[in-house]
């Protein structure tokens, strides 16, 4: 019985590390980077000089226009065509 369950227990891990590799680049330190990767080159998203990472923000942001209740300009970012931010927009 033991004997089955530890060779359950290495196809398991053999088939969860499967396609996964250590990254190939280097730390500042020179040591290897301790990174995971999935990656043909096997290099992780640090050290790929191709790697073009997925921008969040689609389109510009600008400072709101509104004023706060103190009567300084308001500092928060808003993607929004009204140029006000959600705390200054009529629509809420």
């Amino acid at each position: 019985m033991l004997k089955k369950s530890i060779i359950i227990g290495m196809m398991c891990v053999s088939v969860v590390g499967f396609g996964q590799t250590q990254c190939k680049g280097t730390t500042k330190s020179n040591v290897q980077c301790s990174n995971i990767t999935k990656k043909e080159n096997s290099l992780c998203h640090n050290h790929d000089p191709n790697h073009v990472s997925a921008s969040k923000n689609k389109g510009e942001t600008v400072i709101c226009s509104g004023t706060t209740k103190k009567n300084a300009p308001c500092k928060s970012r808003t993607k929004d065509k009204s140029g006000l931010c959600h705390n200054h927009r009529k629509d809420k």
